[in-house]
């Protein structure tokens, strides 16, 4: 029960850092970080489409130790095919660096 309450304010928190960083490419309508099975939901309505698209983390892994972590995205998915396949390229197995505070929401590092 917590890991759901934490999961809503955590993504509530997490939407609003993106949704300002997404006002170039469109809006982040929904996210939705569910840290106990490592995957995260998004909508977006990005510029010049008409219809949501969606993405899917299907699983990730926090990565690092003391203030030095990384998010490593092991599956991901999209509703459009060449967004898809771009995020698989440019994601997927390539550890990103992110925030410590951001581990609130993504859970702990593996050991």
């Amino acid at each position: 029960m917590f890991s759901g309450i934490k999961d809503s304010l955590t993504s509530t928190a997490a939407k609003s850092l993106l949704a300002s960083r997404m006002d170039r490419y469109g809006k982040l309508t929904d996210l939705r970080i569910r840290s106990r099975e490592k995957t995260i939901s998004a909508e977006l309505l990005l510029e010049g489409e008409e219809l949501l698209v969606t993405i899917q983390i299907e699983r990730y892994r926090i990565i690092g130790k003391s203030g030095e972590h990384a998010i490593v995205v092991e599956s991901i998915t999209a509703s459009r095919p060449w967004l898809r396949n771009l995020l698989q390229d440019l994601l997927v197995e390539k550890p990103i660096p992110v925030p410590s505070i951001i581990l609130l929401a993504l859970g702990k590092p593996e050991e």
